[in-house]
């Protein structure tokens, strides 16, 4: 169990935030193809225009400036169903049309830069290796348990992820978070007396989370971040919210009873999944980025 506590930004306020955990499986729905009748391509295109219109409205930004977090969403949206097209030449030219859009300086040269580089759209220097129509790809990257890459990539199932080390930052369009630190106690306690034992062994995680929506957003660690070791899902059982403002950065603990065998893989293979804010996925058509937190480094 933890206490949610303002470190950044607005507010002074702390909120206590219970979350003790088991290995009970849960099925999480992640982005799939465009819907029945709906072309792919079409898909891309509708993005495309998307994109367009935030940038017909919003700001024209300075050389220094971030890419607004509403518009990096739809440029995510866009490489997302880029990759839904089973013939991406189709689609190229929306792609290159909305990268014209981009020009005009409603978002900063590296956003620019990420979209042509993930559709392959634009070939340079800093396109990964796998070529065109792959580029964006995690293992193609290197992000992956062998190689041990950071940055943001195309998951197997067409999930879009950012990866990060313990204790780097994962930067999404709506959120940073950061895996601070890893313990494995037996048992929880609170106020110097014991709460409850494990029945294995409990990981506990001290998180740092940023907002970086323009609205309020609630934490629920009961749907939103999920533990797997060596290959098995864990998710805290008890559930808390916790409302994070604007620009506001909390730092709390979320607890997942494991068997004490799978506790060994936190130095070579776990992973922290922490999904997008229920707020941030009604800004685009498809859901935000997914961040994955390495529990090793």
């Amino acid at each position: 169990m933890g206490r949610w506590t303002t470190i950044a930004a607005i507010g002074l306020a702390s909120l206590a935030f219970t979350a003790c955990g088991s290995g009970e499986t849960q099925v999480v729905t992640v982005p799939g193809p465009a819907a029945e009748g709906e072309p792919a391509a079409e898909g891309v295109r509708a993005v495309s225009e998307q994109l367009s219109e935030a940038c017909l409205t919003g700001p024209v930004l300075e050389e220094d400036e971030q890419t607004p977090a509403a518009t990096e969403i739809v440029v995510d949206d866009l490489i997302r169903a880029f990759y839904l097209v089973d013939d991406r030449s189709s689609a190229e030219d929306d792609v290159r049309e909305a990268l014209q859009v981009l020009d005009g300086g409603c978002v900063s040269s590296a956003t620019a830069r990420r979209l042509a580089v993930a559709t392959g759209v634009e070939e340079g220097d800093d396109l990964p290796e796998g070529g065109p129509g792959q580029p964006f790809d995690c293992d193609a990257q290197g992000i992956n348990v062998d190689e041990g890459e950071e940055g943001t990539c195309v998951a197997a199932d067409g999930q879009l992820v950012t990866v990060a080390d313990r204790g780097s930052p994962a930067t999404t369009p709506a959120m940073e978070i950061t895996l601070v630190d890893v313990e494995t106690p037996p048992s929880l306690s609170r106020e110097g007396r014991t709460s409850r034992r494990a029945g294995g062994v409990f990981v506990l995680l001290t998180l740092q989370v940023r907002n970086r929506l323009e609205e309020p957003v609630e934490f629920d660690a009961a749907s939103q971040v999920e533990l797997q070791l060596g290959g098995d899902r864990y998710f805290s059982e008890e559930a808390g919210t916790t409302t994070i403002e604007p620009g506001e950065e909390r730092e709390g603990t979320v607890a997942f009873d494991v068997p004490e065998n799978a506790a060994d893989d936190l130095d070579t293979n776990g992973n922290v999944f922490f999904l997008p804010f229920e707020e941030a996925r009604g800004l685009g058509d498809d859901e935000a980025t997914t961040a994955v937190l390495r529990t090793y480094e």
